[in-house]
């Protein structure tokens, strides 16, 4: 009998974490996965991969997406201030 494997199971936490951030401040700016396509020059189906913690952008990507939602990229895979202290105590 074959097993499944839930793919959410192996996520990257960052890309994760920047996908969430991208998805929640391209709506609150009333943005759609098409605007963001022509300012970045990305496909759809990419932002939407992004968006869902299933892709890995590069840096460069990382700051084009950030830069197309009015922040920086720093901003969108900075650890939440009450996982900052967890964070640096693991390392």
């Amino acid at each position: 009998m074959p097993t499944v494997i839930d793919l959410n199971d192996y996520g990257n936490p960052t890309s994760q974490l920047f996908g969430e951030r991208l998805r929640e401040r391209r709506r609150a700016r009333g943005l759609t996965q098409s605007q963001i396509c022509e300012q970045t020059g990305l496909t759809k189906a990419y932002v939407s991969l992004v968006e869902r913690g299933r892709a890995n952008p590069t840096l460069d990507t990382m700051i084009k997406l950030a830069e197309a939602v009015g922040a920086e990229a720093w901003d969108m895979i900075r650890p939440a201030p009450d996982q900052t202290s967890h964070t640096l105590h693991n390392m």
